[in-house]
């Protein structure tokens, strides 16, 4: 809250050792906390829960103009590490003193609405909103009245509860925050009457040794007791100490949905994946113990998928579709929302580097300063990085960026490929890390630093918006450990670029939506697939002492990431692990390279620079693979035996196709090439002839072509010749390479086969025998078979 009743050095002490009693003792009344913008952005919420903190209320809004910067962090981070957590409104009546005080309330409602709704309408781990009453401006001297200030608080949460009421959500009570100064009437303040009792009661009163266990306020006025006492004005948290008149389970009636049956904290989100990948979906959520997790793809159960975490690999076309998961308890079962796995088309590499060997000759390097380094094949596993999902035998080599390395002034760099020029539709691929120096997780100083990539450049020049910017094409930028949000035109946690132009949180290309919240990792759209948690390697924690902590939800640092930036026509996709980031359409893309590089948009020098940096490994750009097709189909062939038969096909593909030839629907062992030639054919070598025409899109087989086999030319007998044994030698002619079979006879009706033999030549000569006992005799010759 705004308001404190005393220094608050002297009341962290007391608060530290009122909570560490509740935990030895294990207390039954639950403890918690609350914040706003003043404790920063830097809570751990994971330690706040570890210290006994089981709900919580953030600021969201304050009368009708001020949003709480901090307020989607903390929802989203105190929900990650369970704790259940509600929004407020901080109240200014005294801001519209002319306005009657029901309608005030009615416009202070509708704002607070407006911000604090999705935390509202999801249920399951926020706590019923609450409206902080305690506006010193609102006081008797200004006219105000205890039946006003009644009436406004009434119609504050009357207001906030048909709000929920109309989107579904029932029984929402607000309740009402204030001061034992402040609810009393008394000579300065008009004060609380009953009618405000409705509502349930929170009561800010700090004695000197509170004890959250057996003590109390010292006044509950106007309630006739207290459902939350403020019992002193620090914590593990920054925030005020808080706890509740009851028990755990008495507390569900506080958490809209209640926490007897599960509630779903984070849906799984909807993603994109390359065939024969692999990619997890996820979920969380509270209830009741045990809690049966079971995972169902297009309705039906997926088998053995039973845990918070599901992995899909080897992903085929037939994986597309729809997916849920049914969260049940022994209080009853919740379902979620729906998962939309997207497959995506194939596609093959034309141009990549894996990094493993210096290739800085073949990249153009543009930087804005002298003041960054990019270093190729440097092997990242000297400090503690495993190698990148996508490299081939676990080598451990990429591409390291650094900026702003002793200067302290905003400083960029990126490289594109020489030589290089990419048209019509293609992606950006590519595996990524970004490391961050700590303590975690708002990092340290000079932390954030953030990995570029886009399409659509000419290659030549830095890839920025910093003086003097002449950035083209469309492009990213992410940076490792968030907490940037959208606090400028320019800058976030997640920006999309068209040349030096940032794209606003409400021009509509970020799949976050339209808030004023989706350039920022606190949003809730990230969270389910970069959830908290990340930390350094451990080779980091234990060489730096500033490597501590862990990064909070939504953030990308610490992990291997698979980014791909998709060009298709005038539209440019981004993604991260499958999930889409932004889509620019309409784009005009004009150049024809691509960039990957390293930004440090802020001027303070990184207080370890040895930890700051950004890798980019296993580099590919890839275009869509296309089924082959056959323009041209091998053809019918007739030829004589013996001789060669050649059969060819004219086909295209992307990438280019490789081929299997078959005679009669039997592969033929060798036969891969475009053509197939079968040397010397034989008469048992007629037949059908096709060919398997493959790539990774697709295969398509030919028509047959038959083969016919000719007979050799009939055999000719040219000439005889009597030897001096009495045999007769005999010239044959035909064609070369044919096999006759020599028949011989001495009456023109019976007839023997003498040999066979084989041309070489257009003429044999071979002696046929003796023929002295031969009245006569006759010899023909037939081509086999």
């Amino acid at each position: 809250m705004n308001m404190h009743f005393c220094i608050h050095h002297k009341c962290a002490l007391v608060a530290f050792a009122v909570l560490m009693s509740a935990i030895t003792t294990n207390a039954q009344r639950p403890l918690g906390t609350d914040v706003s913008h003043y404790q920063g952005s830097g809570i751990n919420w994971t330690s706040v829960k570890n210290a006994g903190v089981t709900f919580a209320w953030a600021k969201a809004t304050e009368s009708t103009f001020f949003i709480d910067g901090n307020f989607v962090g903390n929802q989203v981070n105190a929900k990650a590490a369970g704790v259940y957590i509600g929004a407020y409104h901080f109240a200014r009546p005294s801001d519209n003193p002319n306005i009657t005080g029901a309608n005030s309330a009615e416009t202070e409602a509708q704002f607070f609405w407006s911000v604090a709704s999705n935390y509202i309408k999801n249920g399951g781990s926020y706590m019923m909103p609450m409206l902080d009453w305690e506006d010193t401006g609102a006081t008797v001297a200004a006219g105000f009245t205890v039946t006003q200030m009644s009436s406004w608080v009434n119609q504050w949460c009357n207001s906030v509860s048909n709000y929920a009421l109309a989107n579904g959500v029932t029984n929402v009570r607000p309740v009402v925050y204030t001061g034992v100064w402040f609810s009393s009437p008394n000579a300065t303040y008009p004060g609380l009457n009953s009618s405000v009792t409705q509502w349930p009661g929170w009561i800010a009163a700090y004695p000197s040794n509170p004890n959250p266990q057996t003590g109390a306020p010292s006044s509950t006025f106007p309630w006739p007791t207290w459902t939350f006492w403020q019992y002193a004005d620090t914590n593990w948290s920054g925030g005020d100490s808080d706890v509740f008149n009851g028990t755990a389970a008495g507390l569900a009636t506080y958490v809209i949905g209640g926490l007897g049956s599960p509630n779903i904290l984070s849906q799984p989100s909807s993603r994109y994946a390359d065939r024969n990948g692999s990619i997890t979906l996820r979920t969380a959520a509270n209830g009741a113990t045990p809690l049966k997790y079971q995972w169902r793809f297009g309705g039906t159960n997926i088998t053995g998928a039973t845990n918070a975490t599901f992995t899909l690999s080897n992903i085929q076309s037939s994986n597309a579709g729809n997916y849920t998961v049914v969260v049940t308890n022994n209080f009853g079962a919740v379902t979620s929302s729906i998962s939309l796995l997207t497959v995506n088309p194939l596609f093959t590499p034309v141009f990549s580097d894996n990094f493993d060997v210096n290739s800085s000759a073949n990249w153009t390097l543009n930087r804005s300063a002298t003041d960054s380094r990019a270093s190729f094949a440097y092997d990242y596993s000297g400090i503690g990085i495993a190698s990148a999902p996508n490299s081939t035998g676990g080598t451990t080599k990429g591409l390291r960026f650094e900026a702003n390395l002793t200067s302290g002034v905003t400083n960029a760099l990126n490289v594109s490929p020489i030589g290089q020029s990419f048209f019509g539709n293609y992606r950006l691929h590519f595996d990524m890390w970004i490391n961050v120096n700590g303590p975690l997780p708002g990092g340290g100083t000079g932390s954030t630093e953030a990995i570029t990539a886009g399409v659509g450049t000419t290659g030549n020049r830095v890839q920025w918006i910093g003086n003097g910017s002449i950035a083209d094409g469309v492009w990213f930028e992410v940076n490792g450990e968030g907490g940037v949000g959208d606090t400028s035109a320019s800058q976030g946690d997640y920006v999309a670029y068209i040349g030096t132009g940032a794209q606003a949180a409400n021009s509509g290309v970020y799949a976050a939506g339209t808030g004023t919240t989706v350039r920022g990792n606190a949003d809730l759209y990230y969270a389910n697939v970069f959830p908290a948690g990340q930390t350094p390697p451990a080779s980091q924690q234990s060489g730096y002492a500033q490597q501590t902590g862990s990064l909070n939800i939504g953030t990308v640092g610490f992990a291997w990431r698979d980014v791909v930036v998709n060009k298709s026509g005038g539209t440019v996709e981004w993604f991260i692990d499958g999930l889409k980031i932004a889509t620019v359409t309409g784009a005009s893309i004009t150049a024809s390279n691509i960039f990957v590089g390293y930004w440090d948009p802020f001027p303070s020098v990184s207080d370890n620079t040895n930890l700051s940096f950004g890798l980019v490994d296993n580099l590919r750009v890839e275009v869509p693979a296309v089924a082959p097709t056959i323009s041209i189909q091998p053809l019918a062939l007739g030829v004589k035996v013996t001789s060669n038969a050649t059969f060819n096909v004219t086909a295209a593909g992307t990438p280019a196709p490789t081929y299997q030839w078959r005679f009669n629907g039997t592969n033929i062992a060798a036969a891969t090439l475009v053509s197939y030639t079968r040397s010397n054919v034989q008469y048992s070598q007629a037949g059908n002839y096709s060919v398997f025409v493959s790539n990774i899109a697709g295969t398509i087989i030919s028509s047959n072509a038959l083969l016919t086999i000719l007979p050799a030319a009939p055999g000719e007998f040219q000439t005889t010749e009597v030897q001096p044994d009495s045999s007769m030698v005999v010239t044959l002619g035909g064609d070369a390479g044919a096999t006759y079979f020599v028949e011989t006879s001495t009456n023109l009706v019976n007839w023997s086969v003498l040999t066979n033999v084989s041309l070489a030549g257009p003429t044999i000569q071979f002696n046929v025998g003796t023929t002295t006992n031969d009245a006569q005799r006759y010899f023909r010759a037939r081509s086999a078979p």
